[in-house]
């Protein structure tokens, strides 16, 4: 029985909103620059707490007056989020005077209350210029054409015509991620709130409506948005224009003939004329082979002309089959499959290097060569060795003696010299510690400074009294002193 009355009074709400003279006099959901998508279920919505906000209630409220508020779902026993308008910590934030009574009354969820001056004063009323001023800041011109109200630029918004992801990214930050913005732009979180909650239908992410009203503190955020987006289009476009040469840049003719029949495999190439009759098990062979590390199988000359025929011009590569296993499944790779792949990859691109078996100071050989490539010591002379670093940079630490059976001469003959040298220079200079050094001019001096300071004193020994003491016992006529003299 409650469920139906409360949808009874949801659809009178609803109907009062789209259909009353009241309504029509007094909003303007049409305006192009009102945040509210003009069917969203504004009683429902209200009546959610995670929705709910105090400018949405007050534009119901300055809309319908408070003989539908009083109506809307569960109101009775919600209405006390409206009371933190009147508390003295919200310093008037909501357009509301500070008022215990009136905070109290309303906290107190019980509709006995209205009948009280102070509620009755209070909704019978409407909002003050100040509340419907509060909420515009977040609604923009939802609250009719009274030429009283403030404009846009006096609200700090502005107006435009913008994809609803330019204003969600603002909005996104408003609502989840505050203390990051800045206080201009921290001020108008239920902006974002009202962006992501009323434009649409909840849960559905088709809007209804564009975004055409934003704070002015908002644009930097959605100019660098819009920036983004259009580098990203400007990627995307020469991506997909590129020339024959940039489709194919890297790939053999096998690799050109198995991503032809992969993507008219997948439909996602339309061939000149049917495939040859045992393409799709060569594509299957070579994924097989290539994935397990052998060397590519070769090509049939049936597909090869088909191949041939196909225009390159939307030609798109299909992932090599081993690269694509490394990276969605690194732990099938064993140690003989890595060791076939090492072989097979060197033997193709560098097929006349020279390779040796480096057993005894793989270690070593192989401190250096991860070296080279983490900080750029050394820079690969041949394609082979330039592969021959990839495939390292790749490999396990226990697939280091794998790479060192397969080393190009050149990158271990380099190795082995920097290697030397670096070792006769830790000798020499471990033999030059270690030798006395034959004193010059400042030990010298520093050898006399410290004999001085360490010589025995004279005044430094225990304290010897005088062995004669003398005394003044007058003075002549002429006035020299008469002293008298004893011994210890």
């Amino acid at each position: 029985m409650l469920s139906v009355l409360r949808a009874a009074v949801a659809l009178c709400s609803i109907v009062a909103f789209s259909s009353t003279a009241h309504a029509q006099s007094q909003s303007s959901l049409d305006s192009p620059t009102c945040m509210i998508w003009n069917e969203a279920p504004i009683a429902d919505v209200l009546a959610k707490d995670e929705f709910y906000t105090h400018e949405l209630f007050i534009w119901f409220w300055h809309t319908y007056g408070y003989d539908q508020v009083s109506k809307m779902p569960e109101w009775v026993s919600q209405q006390d989020r409206f009371a933190e308008c009147f508390d003295g910590k919200a310093k008037g934030k909501c357009g509301f005077k500070s008022s215990s009574s009136i905070r109290k009354a309303l906290e107190k969820n019980s509709t006995a209350e209205l009948s009280e001056s102070t509620l009755k004063k209070l909704f019978e009323g409407g909002p003050p210029p100040e509340a419907i001023t509060f909420a515009m800041k977040s609604l923009g011109t939802c609250f009719g054409d009274d030429p009283s109200l403030p404009t846009l630029d006096e609200l700090g918004l502005f107006a435009g015509e913008f994809d609803i992801q330019v204003c969600s990214k603002p909005a996104t930050e408003l609502e989840l991620r505050p203390e990051k913005l800045g206080d201009d732009l921290a001020a108008y979180r239920s902006w974002g709130v009202a962006l992501r909650r009323y434009m649409s239908r909840p849960g559905v992410f088709d809007r209804r409506k564009e975004c055409r009203v934003a704070p002015i503190a908002a644009r930097p955020l959605m100019q660098e948005y819009l920036g983004r987006v259009e580098k990203r289009e400007r990627e995307i476009a020469a991506y997909e224009n590129r020339s024959v040469a940039e489709r194919v840049a890297g790939l053999n003719a096998m690799q050109i003939a198995y991503s032809l029949v992969y993507r008219t495999n997948s439909g996602e190439h339309e061939p000149t004329r049917p495939m040859p009759q045992g393409s799709f098990d060569w594509q299957a062979n070579y994924a097989q082979k290539v994935r397990d590390g052998y060397p590519e199988p070769g090509i049939p000359q049936a597909v090869m002309d088909w191949a041939l025929e196909q225009p390159l011009t939307r030609f798109e590569p299909v992932e090599d089959p081993f690269e694509a296993r490394y990276r969605l499944h690194e732990a099938e790779l064993t140690d003989e499959i890595w060791a076939r792949h090492v072989a097979s990859r060197l033997n193709k691109l560098a097929p006349q290097t020279p390779r040796i078996r480096v057993n005894e100071g793989c270690d070593i050989l192989m401190n250096i060569v991860r070296n080279d490539i983490q900080f750029g010591k050394r820079t690969p002379q041949t394609r082979g060795e330039a592969e021959y670093y990839r495939l390292v940079s790749q490999s396990r630490p226990s697939w280091a003696q794998i790479m060192c059976n397969e080393t190009p001469a050149a990158i271990f003959e380099n190795a082995k010299t920097r290697y030397e040298v670096t070792q006769r220079e830790k000798a020499e200079k471990a033999n030059r510690l270690a030798e006395p050094q034959a004193p010059n001019e400042w030990d010298e001096i520093l050898k006399g400074l410290n004999d001085y300071a360490n010589r025995p004193s004279s005044k430094s020994g225990p304290y010897q009294p005088p062995t004669t003491r003398c005394y003044t016992t007058g003075y002549t006529e002429s006035g020299l002193a008469n002293r008298v003299c004893f011994e210890n």
